[in-house]
């Protein structure tokens, strides 16, 4: 079981205090400041920034620079208390050489974590909720504003927390897809992650509604899920806006139509069902120094909790693996999976240089300024999220999860698009890490907003649901174990209903990573 390996001081920390050379600083550190570590004493030679790092030991010319245990640049030559930032560290060469050694030993259970529960919705294909929405799908932006208009008014009509109390709620997915675009892969992935949606365990009921003339009409879509076997085992409703008579007929029409489908929906309870039957999407935006620390690691040692309980878990955002490959590969299952990996990363990297354009991009300026210098030390610290247990697959973007376990999807870092797609694969609950803050949800599935530092839990409450931050708090002597135990209860309380923070303030995002598209 993973453990808190982190040397902390009131002011500083070290992430892998046998084989990294730099530290963390905690808070503003003056120039002159002294610093002891493993017997070993020296003073520092800059203003230290907080979140910024400095070498705990000479790092000469040529040598690596290491956090977490792994490699993030060269030095160009760094003494001992010297602050480390872009002018002193050259990039690692990023060529994508992977070489695929031996399969992982299997995942190995463990009891006190297959016998938890929690309180789901079961649907007839055996997939279990954690939610029961009824879902207004528009298929193009042409039908999204009037989809809208009917969520919002037959929310407002059917007063649902005391007369459907086992409906979540009438939520729509608005989008900017399914017509004025080439009718090739755009249309194909759009398609894909509708279908996705209407099928997904968190939706008792579906009304579909489209303009008429779009590509992604009616005939087009029943006719996709038509072949693709799809029959939904829950009530779906089609109705076509331009054959209705417009907008306000419409919109009358589907009232009625969700107000005598929400008993039928109404009908399915919460029943106790084993964690086996959770997908925890994982996710990281506004990152900073700390995520990759407290975090990422939290996340990733509830999903390892989640697995050790037959459970699943998705890690995304391929551009955030960059400098990491190697990591991942080496937990793949198999060969194959390790070269489907490769061909995703791949791809990503031949689309950048076709549009001119550097994977580096996904690296903003506010992840600079809260820490990140460069692109490999943001990857090392996202792929924590994922956990310690073998990858079983790799799936693209937005396409079903099949194998039980930790599983990669190929996506964008962009937070809308990647969660997404996490949902379309299958993910009934989000754990979404930040250390700058956002305050984005989805449609569907809860997200739990998990902070990198209490400072951001103290500065917007309202938005964050769990703080990692004790972790780097020498005062609160809590572990990565105990840490990750306690994120791994509220999952289980939020699946079970426990409204999230993104939730209460009604954050249902969903957006689509456009085929072809960069999205970094």
């Amino acid at each position: 079981m993973p453990t808190n390996t982190l040397y902390l001081d009131d002011n500083w920390l070290v992430v892998n205090p046998k084989q990294d050379n730099i530290a963390v600083s905690k808070s503003e550190l003056k120039p002159e400041t002294c610093i002891t570590f493993e017997k070993r004493s020296f003073t520092l030679k800059n203003s230290v920034s907080k979140g910024q790092r400095f070498a705990i030991e000479e790092i000469p010319q040529g040598k690596k620079v290491i956090q977490y245990g792994y490699p993030f640049g060269i030095s160009m030559g760094i003494s001992e208390g010297e602050v480390i930032h872009s002018a002193n560290v050259q990039e690692l060469e990023n060529e994508l050489n992977i070489e695929f050694l031996n399969s992982p030993p299997e995942t190995a259970y463990i009891n006190k974590y297959t016998e938890k529960t929690f309180k789901g919705y079961k649907r007839a294909d055996g997939k279990v909720g954690t939610r029961n929405y009824y879902l207004v799908v528009p298929t193009s932006q042409c039908a999204s504003q009037v989809a809208t208009q009917i969520a919002l008014q037959a929310n407002g009509k059917y007063n649902l927390t005391e007369n459907y109390l086992n409906v979540d709620g009438i939520v729509p997915i608005a989008n900017t897809e399914g017509c004025g675009c080439a009718s090739n892969l755009q249309i194909e992935r759009f398609l894909l992650i509708l279908k996705n949606h209407i099928i997904h365990p968190n939706v008792g009921g579906i009304l579909i509604i489209d303009l008429g003339c779009e590509q992604t009409n009616y005939s087009a879509l029943s006719n996709y899920l038509k072949s693709e076997d799809v029959s939904p085992d829950v009530p779906i409703d089609w109705i076509t806006i331009q054959k209705e008579g417009g907008t306000s007929n419409t919109i009358n029409k589907s009232l009625k139509i969700i107000e005598q489908r929400l008993v039928e929906i109404n009908n399915n309870a919460r029943t106790e069902c084993p964690i086996e039957h959770l997908i925890v999407g994982t996710e990281c935006g506004a990152s900073d120094a700390y995520s990759g620390i407290t975090a990422n690691p939290t996340i990733g040692n509830a999903v390892d909790k989640i697995i050790y309980g037959k459970g699943s878990g998705i890690l995304s955002e391929f551009p955030e693996m960059i400098g990491a490959e190697n990591i991942l590969v080496q937990r793949m299952r198999n060969e194959v999976i390790a070269s489907k990996f490769k061909q995703m990363m791949l791809w990503y990297q031949e689309l950048a240089k076709k549009l001119s354009v550097t994977m580096n991009d996904n690296l903003v300026p506010e992840n600079i300024a809260g820490g990140l210098m460069n692109a490999c030390i943001k990857s090392l610290g996202a792929i924590k999220k994922g956990g310690t247990t073998p990858i079983e697959d790799v799936l693209g973007y937005g396409h079903q999860l099949t194998q039980r376990g930790l599983n990669l999807m190929q996506g964008p870092g962009n937070d809308l698009e990647s969660v997404t797609g996490l949902v379309a694969s299958g993910a009934t609950i989000i754990c979404f890490s930040t250390g700058k803050g956002t305050i984005t949800g989805n449609a569907i599935v809860p997200v739990i907003k998990v902070s990198s530092t209490t400072n951001l839990s103290h500065r917007l409450p309202d938005d964050i649901d769990f703080n990692a931050g004790h972790l780097i708090e020498l005062k609160n002597e809590r572990s990565l174990d105990n840490t990750g135990d306690a994120l791994l209860q509220q999952i289980i309380s939020v699946a079970s209903g426990e409204r999230t923070r993104p939730e209460i303030n009604e954050q249902r995002q969903f957006q689509v990573w456009t085929a072809g598209k960069l999205s970094l």
